[in-house]
């Protein structure tokens, strides 16, 4: 019987961390690795894995349904040589950990997606987090964060990144015919900000800084790429109402939901993320290794992924003169902006480029699956 890496991720939602939870059943699977994934049926991630053909162990959502998500569970690993549980959510410790009395012999890998904001090193949580072999962090800041509140010893505790196909996103997939489409020429600036459309992410925060502008530059046009959060709908209505209060018509793009996301990063000029806070900024990797010069909000990990001057710019949460600033010095020197790209591509290339990325994932994996 050979050996199954048992991926768990059982939320139903879809965002940054089932991404990464996808990828990581592709790869395995494309590695001719045994992997399942734990998922909530019907969950996006559930629907997305059976796709590709990759095999999933489904639960029902709610409380009511632990015991029977718990009798399934320990089913399949009294009945599968499982070797390793790799955790994508950490809020699906606590059921694994109960999973897993009487199986001493599996190791358990878990990711952190978010920082924690409280100290975990109770009694509670230091058995809920005893089981663990290595926990994977996004950034070394991260890192940090896991190390004060986590009952976890640093040495367990490894960088492995957000990675990004730069096959995918390369400068390459610029396309003219989207840049006339959005402006009246090829001079227009584009100014860019994929995500969905929520007060985090810090839409409002761009369309002042876009406020800012018009008295130093005319021929410039926001792109914002994205819909609204699902079932929580009024952002896209606000900051519509927003662009009318700053006299921004003219000068703002709403693309709604789009799937050609290579092709839009690399047609941008400016590429900015203004969220509140993130853990690693995932869009960022994406427009560097676009080779677009980004502008980011100085929050969570980006402050190990930007380095200031040299592969992009950082302003402060919020502080939409901060950059406002920073948008004009990119639009005022070409030079800057191009060096800022290419620097940011090299960077993209050497650090978060998806197979060297994929390869100390499937090294730590390796690690504990034997």
């Amino acid at each position: 019987m050979s050996a199954v890496i048992l991926q768990v991720c059982m939320s139903a939602s879809w965002g940054g961390q089932e991404m990464v939870a996808y990828e990581t059943a592709e790869l395995l699977q494309n590695k001719n690795l045994k992997c399942v994934t734990l998922v909530t049926v019907g969950s996006p991630l559930a629907l997305r894995l059976k796709k590709i053909g990759c095999e999933v162990l489904e639960c029902s959502p709610g409380i009511s349904e632990s015991l029977r998500n718990l009798t399934t569970l320990r089913r399949f690993l009294k009945h599968h040589a499982v070797s390793t549980v790799l955790v994508q959510q950490l809020r699906d410790l606590f059921a694994v950990r109960i999973a897993l009395l009487g199986f001493a012999n599996i190791k358990v890998v878990g990711v952190s997606h978010t920082f924690v904001g409280i100290s975990k090193k109770d009694c509670y949580h230091r058995w809920v987090y005893n089981r663990i072999q290595h926990m994977i962090a996004l950034t070394p800041v991260h890192r940090q964060n896991l190390i004060k509140h986590l009952p976890i010893a640093p040495e367990k505790i490894v960088v492995i990144p957000n990675s990004v196909d730069t096959k995918w996103f390369n400068p390459l997939r610029r396309d003219s015919l989207l840049r006339k489409q959005w402006g009246n020429d090829d001079q227009t600036l584009l100014i860019g900000l994929i995500g969905r459309l929520d007060k985090a992410k810090g839409q409002s925060v761009l369309l002042k800084a876009a406020a800012d502008l018009k008295a130093d530059i005319s021929n410039f046009k926001i792109i914002l790429v994205g819909e609204e959060t699902l079932n929580e709908p009024g952002a896209l209505s606000d900051l519509k109402t927003q662009c009318h209060e700053l006299g921004l018509e003219e000068h703002v793009i709403f693309t709604g939901f789009r799937s050609d996301i290579p092709q839009i990063a690399a047609s941008l000029d400016i590429l900015v993320m203004s969220s509140d806070a993130e853990t690693f900024g995932r869009v960022i990797i994406e427009g560097m290794a676009s080779e677009v010069a980004v502008i980011a909000s100085k929050a969570g990990g980006v402050v190990d992924i930007i380095d200031e001057g040299q592969t992009g710019f950082m302003f402060e949460p919020g502080n939409h003169v901060e950059l406002a600033q920073k948008i004009l010095t990119l639009s005022k020197n070409r030079d800057l902006r191009a060096k800022i790209a290419h620097n940011g591509r090299e960077k993209a290339l050497s650090e978060y480029d998806f197979s060297k990325v994929s390869q100390r994932l499937l090294e730590t994996l390796h690690a504990n699956h034997n």
